[in-house]
């Protein structure tokens, strides 16, 4: 489906509920006089699964990156923040936070091999960093999936002659219900016939629907007016500090940056997967994504305004109040409204199961990373479990005050903890790490170090414009509304706990580092910082360097000796891999 493969796992044994697994010593556990005559050809990270493809990855990474906010947020932040010139500041904060923290995000998980938790081999005093991590998308994830079934209900609803909402009368009504009285001849039911692949369909069918509703908005009379109102240019907007913020966070939300998703989909990746190549694709794809739903957006809220008479900005909404009210009214104006309707949310749904599925891989891969040998047999069982637990705990917003739970976990969860997480994660890997030897790495997987333009966003522009986000939203802090209704003091302050707890992760997690090592606290910290032995690529073949025979077990001294044996000679990598050898070794001769 998609998603990473365990080559070699049956599952016929699952289908019977019987397991024919049976408890071994791990090779990486073993000593070499244990293995005995080990075949060079062995991959040491096959029970951990690899991308069926390079397209898989690609496709994975698009779907995980546009999702719900590209429909619902950015086209309302336009808007109200100086029309198409908010594309000035949305474009620069892309480049310098959104491109360089996702290819800085993808080459870590890409070089280890590793989920959110154990790429901390890279430096353990920055662990809690990962624990955050899971927490916050733990959180996430509860609540998205309440959001899908909205979506689904209203998607199920649609499948009738006439739209459940196009009509008062309804239990749900109040007094206040108007109907329109549009044009809605040739309404039909539509039949759900969906295969294939689910990753190859989830993520390239929303562009399929996206064109079809904006062909459709466009040729909607008053089109025009909704559309002008989305980009007419405002430039003393640029003058305010608020669009600035508001572009900055529109990237840094809707590229999932910080959430682990992306991390985990490249530790599935080969060693030497061009991901220079792929963070542009999917980068700019999502700019120019979340440009497309503007228009489709606005076209049909023009065709609304004028229906009801009403200016554009009365109908304009962001978040569940534009997909699940203002859109759904505006079917209900057009011809064929079941059609149009279904569509809608189908898009919806495809859009939110992409980004629910990097979710629970990201929670599942970070865990069985930590415990291999244990969990990774039963990884099935496991994601299972996992799903049913956050079934539970979402069972809350299902209640009559679900809608205000699901509101503050929307507001709070991944709110100033998610900055705080990123922050740590871009200065951990580019001053405590080192810049210098994180761009070896890079060197060594891609055959290329990153130019000037990606060290001075690791290294200044990116942490310092992040610091300012974080810093403008604790000063301009608002408290959660939801319409009219202004949540009681307890709600808030829960819902700053609830940011606060992954923030203390990261401390948590330093005191527990500095612990586990010997000696006096600044030694503590010297040990905790420093990558541990294991700390590299996951395949010893790939280990050049440093990183030479540094796996339990290892076998050989120069794994470029088993490139050569299993290639029948040396590549354009293995020519990297030599001359990285080579730096070190002559920086290491100018330091003695």
């Amino acid at each position: 489906v998609g998603i990473p493969v365990q080559p070699g796992l049956s599952f016929l044994p699952l289908l019977f509920g019987v397991s024919y697994w049976q408890p071994v010593t791990p090779d990486l556990l073993m000593t070499p006089s244990d293995q005995g005559d080990v075949d060079l050809d062995m991959d040491f990270a096959a029970d951990r699964g690899n991308w069926t493809g390079k397209l898989d990855f690609l496709l994975s990474c698009i779907g995980y990156c546009v999702g719900l906010g590209n429909v619902w947020r950015f086209p309302y932040r336009a808007y109200t923040n100086g029309g198409g010139a908010f594309l000035v500041p949305y474009f620069l904060m892309l480049a310098i936070c959104g491109i360089p923290l996702f290819f800085l995000e993808l080459s870590l998980g890409q070089f280890s091999s590793l989920g959110p938790l154990a790429v901390w081999k890279i430096s353990p005093l920055f662990k809690g960093a990962g624990a955050a991590m899971l927490l916050i998308v733990g959180l996430v994830a509860v609540y998205y999936n309440m959001i899908i079934a909205y979506v689904l209900f209203y998607l199920l609803a649609s499948l009738t002659s006439t739209l459940p909402w196009e009509h008062c009368g309804n239990w749900w009504n109040t007094d206040l219900c108007l109907e329109h009285r549009g044009s809605t001849d040739g309404n039909g039911a539509l039949p759900l016939n969906l295969t294939g692949t689910v990753v190859y369909f989830t993520a390239t069918f929303p562009y399929l629907i996206l064109l079809m509703l904006l062909v459709r908005g466009v040729t909607l009379p008053g089109a025009w007016k909704g559309i002008q109102f989305y980009l007419t240019p405002q430039f003393h907007h640029l003058l305010s500090s608020k669009v600035w913020i508001e572009a900055a966070l529109q990237i840094f939300y809707s590229l999932g940056v910080g959430f682990g998703g992306l991390l985990t989909f490249a530790s599935y990746n080969t060693f030497h997967q061009n991901i220079y190549r792929d963070t542009f694709i999917v980068t700019l794809g999502n700019a120019i994504t979340s440009i497309l739903a503007g228009f489709a957006i606005f076209s049909v809220l023009g065709y609304m305004s004028q229906e009801l008479g009403v200016p554009v900005d009365q109908v304009a909404k962001a978040g569940p109040g534009l997909a699940f009210v203002v859109y759904p009214q505006a079917m209900t104006m057009l011809p064929l409204s079941p059609f149009w309707s279904f569509l809608f949310f189908f898009m919806l749904l495809t859009l939110g199961l992409d980004s629910q599925f990097a979710f629970l891989e990201t929670i599942v891969t970070a865990i069985t990373d930590e415990f291999p040998y244990y969990l990774r047999p039963k990884k099935a069982v496991f994601s299972g479990l996992i799903c049913v637990a956050m079934y539970l705990m979402g069972l809350v917003l299902t209640t009559d005050g679900g809608m205000y739970w699901l509101v503050l976990l929307d507001d709070y969860s991944a709110s100033f903890g998610l900055m705080v997480v990123v922050i740590t994660t871009c200065l951990a890997v580019t001053r405590v790490y080192g810049i210098q030897r994180f761009c070896r790495d890079i060197h060594m997987m891609l055959g290329f170090k990153p130019g000037f333009y990606f060290r001075a966003c690791w290294l200044f522009l990116s942490p310092a414009t992040l610091l300012a986000l974080l810093v403008y939203s604790i000063v301009k802090y608002q408290p959660s509304v939801y319409g009219s209704y202004r949540f009681p003091a307890w709600a808030e302050l829960l819902g700053i706990l609830m940011g606060l707890l992954s923030c203390l992760m990261i401390p948590a997690g330093m005191l527990v580092a500095v612990l586990r090592e010997e000696g006096s606290l600044w030694e503590r910290l010297q040990q905790a910082s420093r990558p541990t032995m294991d700390w590299g690529p996951s395949l010893e073949e790939n280990r050049t360097g440093m990183y030479v025979a540094t796996l339990a077990g290892s076998q050989s001294p120069k794994p470029l000796m088993v490139h050569m044996r299993k290639y029948g000679g040396i590549t354009s990598f293995e020519n990297t891999a030599i001359e990285v050898d080579r730096e070190i070794a002559e920086e290491e001769e100018s330091m003695m």
